[in-house]
């Protein structure tokens, strides 16, 4: 007579299915060098004025977020800090802070310069999980 072997049951284990890292991490020297297009392009001939400096610094900032979008970061959230001042032989401070995850946020700046005027930019590249 023909032994009956007992047939095992396959039992299926399901991995999680979320991850933790972006596909293309934020990379700061990158966006430095769009930064310095960018900037360097707009502001080459620009004379300060209370009229126009509000209205060039929304403009500058929705410039250089719709730059850093091409380069299709998945997971990070872009944000971006536009300040430009008048140069009358001051010192200006700027300070921004966040809570921060060091393994997957960076940020990406500029300072630019000519004989009007001053601009600082900054470029956030905060993860979202």
């Amino acid at each position: 007579m023909a032994e009956v072997k007992p047939v095992s049951k396959q039992v299926r284990i399901y991995q999680p299915t979320y991850r933790l890292d972006p596909k293309k991490r934020f990379d700061a020297e990158k966006i430095e060098k769009i930064l310095k297009r960018v900037v360097d392009g707009e502001l080459i001939e620009i004379e300060y004025s209370e009229k126009v400096v509000p209205d060039l610094c929304m403009n500058l900032a929705e410039m250089i977020r719709n730059a850093v979008k091409e380069e299709n970061y998945d997971r990070y959230r872009i944000i971006v800090s536009v300040c430009i001042g008048q140069k009358r032989q001051q010192s200006v401070q700027i300070f921004h802070t966040f809570l921060w995850d060091h393994e997957r946020d960076a940020f990406a700046s500029y300072n630019y310069e000519n004989p009007h005027i001053f601009a600082n930019v900054v470029v956030y590249g905060v993860y979202l999980d």
